[in-house]
């Protein structure tokens, strides 16, 4: 406390650590727009020793170890961000009266304009309970696999989540735009109830993000019906959940009678971006024909040509044909952790119906493109 004191009558202001600054501000732009209809978000706020950012939709609070607990602050974040940028400096002084904070940096000192703390928005979160906690390798893991199917832009259902299921020991993420999806199957050893958790791609991204970046080893996931909260660290992030209705995505991974392709998935990927090089936006299908000495994919299109593309297989399976948007089985197949089983089982049926792949725990569908 003393060593405090004596910083703060040195430096005429307080005196924080720079890297910690840094890696918080870091943390809470994710939250914070850089245009708003209401300007006041474009602040983040500096109170109680953690720094906060909202939009209204997803909210992160970082905690800092060495800010005083009484030191209430709006800062702008952009430029805010920018001066913490433009100095090498280990410290940064903040000195804040009524209507304005001067801030000092190296040989650099900044006197910006501040706004009153109490128009900040607040959120209070009451009644959180726990739906799971994972490891952070395995939390990013499950995000990156499914995240990618959701879609933001629709409004049928709740495409635009990732659902989150917890089943007994079992938690299994999912995402799906209609045309295809992913899922990713997790275990857990917290004792809670089986729920379903409808949670924005965009705040599960932000969540994974943060967890990689932070000092924490585990992602506990709470929620209060309407909101989710993650905690990774001395990181928060709150979001709002959707409200909606998330597809009986079940119903599309059916039990059935078909004998797997196993492929290399480095070959695949080789394979299906070769393929892809003569598809066009209007003719955009691969055709994936399955035999027993290999996969081969044709694409073309008018304005593009033809390609013809073989693929060999670790151990054929059923012999069919079907069209595949490209960029779908690259996007799952890119979800996949890298330390993952290096062959992918690829269950295609025939041309009208889904293609199911599996890796280890991820597993994706495909609906077929319309032959020509």
């Amino acid at each position: 406390m003393t060593t405090t004191k004596e910083r703060k009558k040195k430096t005429g202001g307080i005196a924080l650590p720079a890297s910690e600054l840094k890696a918080a501000l870091s943390a809470v732009a994710w939250a914070v727009p850089s245009r708003s209809a209401k300007p006041i978000l474009t602040n983040v706020l500096l109170s109680g020793g953690v720094l906060s950012g909202s939009d209204l939709e997803v909210r992160i609070d970082v905690s800092l170890e060495t800010t005083p607990s009484d030191l209430t602050l709006l800062l702008p974040k952009d430029r805010f961000a920018a001066i913490l940028g433009s100095s090498s400096s280990d410290e940064i002084t903040i000195a804040p009266d009524a209507s304005s904070c001067v801030i000092k940096a190296g040989r650099g000192e900044w006197t910006l304009p501040t706004e009153d703390p109490a128009e900040f928005p607040s959120w209070n979160v009451t009644n959180a309970k726990p739906i799971t906690r994972l490891p952070v390798d395995q939390f990013c893991r499950a995000v990156k696999g499914v995240v990618f199917s959701a879609d933001d832009e629709s409004s049928r259902y709740a495409l635009g989540a990732v659902m989150v299921e917890v089943h007994g020991e079992n938690v299994t993420f999912v995402a799906t735009d209609g045309r295809r999806l992913s899922c990713v199957t997790c275990e857990h050893d917290l004792a809670v109830d089986d729920s379903s958790t409808l949670v924005p791609a965009r705040v599960m991204s932000i969540i994974a993000k943060l967890a990689v970046a932070s000092e924490g080893d585990s992602v506990q996931l709470e929620t209060t019906g309407k909101e989710i909260v993650a905690t990774v660290g001395n990181v928060t992030v709150t979001g709002l959940l959707v409200d909606g209705r998330f597809p009986r995505w079940r119903d599309v991974l059916p039990e059935r009678d078909a004998k797997p392709t196993t492929v290399n998935r480095a070959d695949l990927v080789s394979a299906t971006r070769a393929a892809a090089i003569c598809t066009s936006d209007d003719s955009k299908g691969v055709n994936f024909a399955f035999a027993t000495d290999g996969i081969w994919l044709n694409g073309k299109s008018a304005e593009k040509g033809e390609s013809s593309v073989t693929c060999e297989v670790v151990e054929a399976g059923d012999k069919t044909s079907v069209k595949l948007d490209p960029l779908f089985v690259l996007q799952w197949l890119a979800g996949i952790d890298a330390e993952a089983d290096p062959v992918v089982e690829v269950e295609a049926g025939d041309a009208q119906s889904a293609v199911i792949m599996r890796c280890g725990d991820n597993t994706g569908v495909i609906m077929p493109l319309a032959a020509e």
